[in-house]
């Protein structure tokens, strides 16, 4: 948690420095681009993000005698990314991005803390962000850039369990789950290389993806009930190779 908060921190800062620098380098950029088109692809590594979430991932059962647990686990991300160049240090920039998410979810004893039973948890989605991005030149062939903007995501399938040790059922609350992204990043142009591009990405969605009803069994009797919803935001490593242009 203490991660998530300084990636969290560190974003916010650079977002807003980022925005002042560029309004007042606005004026000598402006006129010397025209509309451009870049393309490339995109890998991120995914972390969990308990930032700006009104749920739990823990819950008791009505007694107070068992704990379960779902959390996300480490998961990455890879796609295309598309950005049009409008005006002055302003771009528009989206994609199409294919995700796995993994969850890990467990029942233990409240009393000791023993862990009873886990079951591994796996979807996958498709995301399409459209950000608004302001950049700033720091070197020759260099800048820093920050944006802001929504993403729609889209789970091809329900979510399928794994390792089963107990019963689980996930429905998932919708196909389409709107939200919000920002990001911070450096990007250097090679030339007739391309550009690459080192980031981070902070996603958070406005309700939870998925709705989980599990019950432990002992002898094969049920025996407790945890209801629990599974987080979809993250924050994100980000590494992108761009095309060149010529």
């Amino acid at each position: 948690m203490e991660i998530n908060s300084r990636i969290k921190g560190l974003l916010l800062f650079l977002g807003f420095s980022l925005i002042s620098m560029a309004d007042g380098m606005g004026q000598r950029a402006a006129g010397n681009e025209g509309f451009t088109v870049h393309v490339g692809l995109e890998f991120s590594m995914l972390f969990q993000s308990e930032a700006l979430v009104s749920y739990e991932d823990t819950a008791l059962d009505s007694t107070g005698t068992y704990e379960f647990n779902a959390e996300s686990e480490n998961s990455f991300r890879f796609g295309g990314y598309f950005r049009i160049a409008l005006f002055r240090n302003h771009s528009l920039e989206t994609g199409l991005y294919r995700l796995t998410r993994k969850y890990n979810s467990e029942v233990s004893l409240v009393s000791t803390g023993e862990r009873l039973g886990s079951n591994t948890i796996r979807g996958v989605a498709y995301e399409i962000p459209l950000v608004w991005t302001i950049s700033v030149p720091v070197s020759e062939g260099g800048k820093m850039s920050t944006g802001f903007g929504g993403v729609a995501s889209f789970f091809a399938s329900d979510f399928g369990v794994f390792d089963l040790e107990y019963n689980l059922d996930a429905f998932i609350r919708s196909k389409f789950l709107p939200g919000i992204k920002a990001n911070v990043g450096f990007e250097h142009n090679f030339g007739r290389e391309g550009g690459v591009y080192i980031g981070a990405t902070f996603q958070h969605h406005f309700q939870s993806k998925a709705f989980l009803r599990m019950e432990y069994l002992e002898e094969a009797r049920p025996k407790a009930i945890g209801l629990l919803e599974l987080n979809a935001s993250y924050f994100a490593a980000v590494v992108r190779y761009i095309f060149p242009m010529n």
